[in-house]
């Protein structure tokens, strides 16, 4: 499955980093509190405020539980399904 180029721009509060098991990263859960398209391109992800959201990142260290972040993320798709992944993590003041 190729998906057309998407981007999101996800703000909130992590509420925990997962590690997975078989190899390298981690689950993010965030609680949104405002996801919108980023860089002229489609929002595939169009949570709405107070969702919660699982992500992948690569770079679980980048992320921490409580903290508050800005994520730059997109939807990948492949043969066994779609992942939302982080491309980017900005930590934002508490809110």
């Amino acid at each position: 499955m190729i998906l057309r180029p998407n981007k999101s721009l996800i703000e909130g509060r992590v509420k925990r980093v997962t590690r997975v098991t078989d190899g390298i990263g981690a689950d993010v859960v965030i609680d949104v509190l405002e996801c919108k398209a980023a860089d002229d391109l489609d929002d595939f992800i169009c949570a709405e405020p107070g969702a919660e959201l699982t992500l992948f990142t690569a770079e679980p260290d980048a992320i921490e539980a409580g903290q508050s972040y800005r994520l730059t993320a997109r939807v990948l798709g492949g043969p066994n399904g779609e992942r939302v992944v982080v491309e980017a993590a900005e930590p934002q003041k508490n809110r």
